[in-house]
């Protein structure tokens, strides 16, 4: 009963502070708020206020904190609106920085896992890079450089599972032409083993199944293609595999000639 009393009276003093015409008043309180990490309190106040205080020297660091306590609500899609906005209105800004990383991070927290839409990875992409162009001696360059990396990580990931459809529903063609794209378009991925021999697998498979007078030929488009694991991953962890296949393909060429 006690604690319920008490948090009915906390609500209704908020509730007056919230009526009250004092801005000064509000401003404060919403700092106080803020600094002991009540931000869902503090940012009803900065918002109220912020109308009193345009044109002042409060503007930027109520527009900040306002960006900031959405983002540590985790309500990433209005900090993403508030950074923003704050980017475009205050460009010289001692906080601007600050706003153009956090663009990024707002769209680094809102990013799908890799099955799903990757339109805010993207995005988170695209602003950690500008932030880079912008700042290329900034405090969060290391940071960003390390997230971008681990972006593009889940964008390999998300191009190889979407190659590999192709191959477990025995389209080896499309298959092969699938994961050649992702390879080229993530030359650094952390699955390029894997991807090269799914091409080699591929490959071999649509040679396999293809009729007598194209074998030959793509036979030894296959072998090509064992050549580019070997040479790049020497011991690679499908050594046995990929050797029992190129001694069929050469076997297989030498029968189809």
């Amino acid at each position: 009963m006690l604690l319920a009393a008490g948090l009915m009276t906390s609500c209704n003093t908020f509730e007056k502070l919230l009526k009250n015409n004092d801005f000064a008043l509000k401003y404060s309180e919403a700092g106080r708020y803020y600094d002991i990490a009540r931000y869902d309190k503090a940012v009803l106040l900065y918002e109220n206020v912020l109308p009193f205080y345009r044109s002042t020297r409060q503007e930027d660091t109520i527009n900040i904190r306002i960006a900031r306590s959405y983002y540590y609500q985790h309500d990433y899609e209005m900090a993403q609106y508030y950074y923003e906005q704050f980017s475009r209105n205050f460009p010289r800004s001692g906080f601007t920085e600050e706003s153009e990383f956090m663009q990024g991070m707002c769209s680094y927290n809102a990013s799908n896992k890799a099955s799903l839409d990757q339109t805010e990875t993207n995005h988170a992409i695209q602003a950690f890079n500008l932030y880079l162009y912008k700042y290329p001696q900034g405090a969060k360059v290391a940071e960003c450089r390390e997230k971008v990396a681990e972006l593009q990580d889940k964008l390999s990931e998300k191009a190889y599972r979407g190659a590999k459809i192709y191959y477990t529903t025995e389209h080896y063609k499309a298959a092969v032409v699938a994961l050649k794209s992702c390879i080229k378009a993530f030359p650094d991925s952390k699955y390029r083993e894997d991807i090269l021999f799914l091409i080699l697998k591929s490959s071999y498979l649509h040679a396999e199944n293809s009729v007598v007078g194209k074998q030959r030929e793509r036979y030894q488009l296959t072998i090509d293609e064992y050549y580019n694991l070997v040479s790049e991953y020497p011991n690679t962890k499908y050594k046995n595999e990929a050797e029992r296949m190129y001694k069929n393909l050469l076997k297989n060429t030498k029968s189809a000639t």
